[in-house]
């Protein structure tokens, strides 16, 4: 199962935007909604695109598991390979490369340049057998995600570590320009 958390926090009255819950500190809900309009949704991502690295358009999915996480500040859609081995999740959300690096929840960081951006490589706490791993890759908005997890009725075909750097670099075109 995949959970989407995000960190940061704000100090003082200072009006400082808490990036992970992407909401301001006075809970201005035109703020909120302005700052989730200007991410990039990887759900408009041409099917031309996502054809070329290997997804399988007829499985993409806005969310995950069902659940929108659009008022948490994030973007999400995701894919099942062709291989059929693995699901792709692009997460598009406010928080920094930074705030990614600390999140209890991920560790082994590596770090990675994906298209000339400043991108690191992460696992989930926890996954002992290898299961899931991710790229963080920094853009103006804050990071997107490229996520693998092997889907356990198959299991494991490959390295998700590998896949989730060739999807980033396969897409990286398409993400906003810095």
């Amino acid at each position: 199962m995949l959970v989407l958390a995000g960190c940061g926090e704000t100090s003082g009255d200072s009006g400082k935007r808490n990036r992970g819950a992407d909401v301001q500190h006075n809970g201005s809900a035109a703020t909120t909604t302005a700052q989730q309009a200007a991410l990039w949704d990887p759900c408009a991502l041409p099917e031309t695109a996502t054809d070329k690295t290997g997804l399988d358009a007829s499985s993409k999915k806005t969310g995950i598991a069902g659940v929108d996480f659009t008022e948490a500040g994030w973007k999400v859609c995701s894919w099942r390979s062709e291989a059929r081995w693995y699901t792709l999740a692009i997460m598009s959300g406010a928080p920094t490369l930074d705030e990614v690096k600390n999140r209890p929840d991920f560790t082994g960081f590596a770090p990675r340049s994906i298209d000339s951006r400043e991108a690191v490589q992460y696992k989930s706490v926890g996954d002992t057998d290898g299961h899931k791993c991710g790229i963080a890759v920094e853009l103006s908005q804050g990071v997107v995600l490229f996520d693998v997890q092997v889907r356990y009725s198959v299991g494991r075909q490959g390295d998700p570590c590998a896949e989730a750097e060739r999807h980033a670099s396969d897409l990286a075109s398409y993400l906003p320009k810095s």
